[in-house]
């Protein structure tokens, strides 16, 4: 199991923790997490989703790997090393 509990206590928003939760179900089902692959998912808008990669990569809880814009693939890192706010 992939998913740390933590997110919840992040306090980001509900597309942000809906994405990471995504990511996580693709790895505990042995999937590459793609952004092709979160997308075939991915139940709000291109726009939410966007944002919500943006806000958990500025949080260091996910990493995008790609050529260029928001395409490649998801890369979690520990919750040792999120930025975490007051």
């Amino acid at each position: 199991m992939h998913m740390d509990r933590s997110v919840f206590d992040l306090k980001v928003s509900v597309h942000a923790v809906s994405l990471y939760i995504l990511i996580c179900a693709l790895l505990d089902d042995g999937r590459e997490p793609t952004v092709d692959a979160v997308r075939t998912q991915w139940s709000a808008s291109e726009e939410a989703l966007q944002a919500a990669a943006a806000e958990l990569a500025a949080r260091g809880v996910v990493r995008v790997e790609s050529d260029g814009g928001l395409s490649g693939r998801f890369s979690l890192q520990p919750s040792a090393q999120w930025i975490w706010m007051e």
